[in-house]
């Protein structure tokens, strides 16, 4: 295992298009001793409408220009190559969101795996959930599995197209394996990383590999009773990316945002510094001796007085496996 750096994600909503905000961000980051950051379009407000804001990016790298810093990039969450509503945007702010990684000189865009129902429309009308037994035994979302096949081969062929894109750019697509909830069994192909690794081996781009996220995995294997470092190897030669962050593996719908209520119950995608919940970290990086690439410390905000004690326990983890690597 080669680990190039560690980055710290400069949360979106956090900065929410401020500049003046990411840059006490950056400051702080900085002086903790982060080398890497991940960024998003969405977060610095460098996208609208699908298109890249060229004034907003000019002011970016303006302020980028005082930090020594490499970054990676995070695509918007609600891009979905699956989508194929001719009113939506999802192609083209994916366009100009590998425009966006590549003028940030950042090798990696992460992007969440394609749904088959999207996030927003959970709650819109009932939808036909498969019985628990079932997906359980094999995981077949929701819709129609005619329907699944054709949203199946649009995010493989667009992704493949992507990744032409991307190649021109330098840049490698990242695709990042889903978190479950508990209200949409099977929304997306991502929540299985054998399923991740199925679809980018059919896409078969040298510029799409995979974003392994261990507290997704973790949430994923707990919920639906899969055998975790089983995912995880089938996904270990496609991973490109990483994002590392801790939880109980204790599953949540998706319209529970309330973090504070949810920490303290165990509950959801929490992202808190490793060693806070219960994945086994280590045992899982074992898998992927292979890797050479950065590692996301995907935390949120609320543990933001603990980025220090999370880097130190990052590159106490990771020292001795880079030691192996660099003898």
């Amino acid at each position: 295992m080669n680990i190039q750096g560690i980055a710290i994600n400069a949360d979106a909503g956090l900065i929410d298009g401020d500049l003046e905000v990411l840059g006490r961000e950056l400051d702080y980051y900085r002086d903790i001793g982060f080398t890497h950051v991940e960024l998003s379009p969405h977060g610095v407000g460098a996208i609208r409408g699908g298109v890249l804001n060229q004034e907003r990016l000019r002011e970016l790298k303006t302020l980028l220009a005082r930090y020594p810093f490499r970054y990676a990039v995070h695509g918007p969450n609600p891009l979905n190559l699956m989508n194929a509503d001719p009113d939506t945007l999802d192609r083209p702010a994916f366009i100009a969101s590998l425009e966006f990684t590549a003028a940030l000189d950042a090798e990696v865009m992460v992007y969440h795996a394609g749904r088959y129902l999207a996030e927003e429309d959970f709650l819109l009308s009932p939808q036909p959930y498969p019985h628990e037994e079932d997906f359980l035994l094999s995981p077949q979302p929701y819709p129609h599995a005619e329907k699944r096949e054709v949203l199946w081969e649009r995010e493989k062929a667009l992704l493949y197209q992507m990744g032409e894109i991307a190649a021109r750019h330098g840049v490698t697509i990242a695709v990042e394996n889903a978190r479950p909830y508990l209200n949409a069994p099977g929304y997306c192909y991502g929540e299985s990383l054998v399923l991740l690794a199925r679809m980018i081996r059919e896409v078969g781009h040298c510029s799409v590999g995979a974003t392994l996220d261990i507290g997704h995995a973790y949430l994923a294997a707990r919920r639906y009773g899969w055998n975790l470092y089983d995912g995880v190897e089938a996904v270990a030669p496609l991973v490109r990316h990483i994002h590392l962050h801790d939880n109980f593996g204790r599953c949540s719908a998706s319209y529970e945002r309330k973090q504070y209520e949810m920490a303290a119950m165990g509950r959801g995608d929490m992202h808190m510094p490793i060693g806070w919940g219960e994945i086994p970290v280590w045992p899982i990086l074992q898998l992927l001796p292979r890797y050479s690439g950065l590692v996301t410390l995907e935390l949120r905000p609320r543990y933001r007085d603990k980025y220090r004690e999370a880097l130190a326990a990052a590159r106490a983890m990771f020292k001795p496996a880079n030691e192996r690597h660099a003898s």
